[in-house]
């Protein structure tokens, strides 16, 4: 996956240009300019910082990390409305170069590539970095077979494979989950009582406060 992503990296963006999808692009966009306004961001797995260029148009600050030097790279080379902006290299199943204080957490289209044994792993690493009462926001795609690239295949613990081809000619078998909303609820009442999902045609979105004192 780390090099895919490596060698994905210049063409990553484009996937935000296919004409189907502008409609719940341009809702996205909205809802993540409110969503962050005013507030100090910890982003996780942040590619070539697409989304957060969107997120620093309201934020106070931002500190982005990425596992992928690569997609950094680009990502550090956009221009922000906000100068309180960091960029760190780091692993997001540890978090361990993370530091500060954020009352707001972002993430994606982070969530479909986490295998589904990792995802309680995931979050409370990723909820160690944040106040309570922090707002997070998830980002990922929804399933649309006629806009996505095929299943390819499902392993015995219920993730879902998908084969990409680069613009190189390379291919790749990529983890590839689309969770239905149950199946969010059921994972993020762990720890939030006051959760907000809603599905676009191409897209979802899980909005919710973090309440530390709920045991996962």
């Amino acid at each position: 996956m780390k090099q895919y992503y490596a060698e994905r990296a210049n063409e990553h963006d484009k996937v935000y240009l296919k004409p189907e999808r502008q409609g719940d692009i341009k809702k996205i966009h909205a809802y993540l300019r409110e969503a962050f306004s005013g507030l100090n961001v910890f982003e996780v797995a942040c590619g070539t910082g697409y989304w957060t260029q969107t997120i620093a148009e309201s934020a106070l600050s931002i500190s982005a990390s990425d596992y992928n030097n690569e997609v950094l790279n680009i990502a550090r080379s956009r221009d922000y409305k906000i100068s309180d902006i960091t960029f760190i290299e780091d692993d997001a199943y540890k978090l361990s170069k993370i530091s500060g204080t954020y009352n707001s957490g972002f993430a994606g289209f982070f969530w479909s590539h986490i295998p589904l044994s990792r995802l309680n792993e995931f979050l409370i690493c990723f909820h160690s970095k944040l106040e309570s009462g922090s707002k997070i926001v998830f980002i990922d795609n929804a399933f649309v077979e006629s806009s996505n690239t095929p299943i390819s295949r499902t392993d015995e613990e219920g993730n879902t494979y998908q084969a990409r081809k680069l613009e190189n000619g390379k291919e790749f078998e990529v983890l590839k989950n689309f969770p239905t909303e149950d199946s969010l609820r059921e994972i993020l009442e762990r720890y939030s009582g006051n959760i907000k999902i809603q599905f676009l045609k191409y897209y979802w979105i899980a909005e919710y406060e973090l309440n530390v004192e709920i045991n996962p």
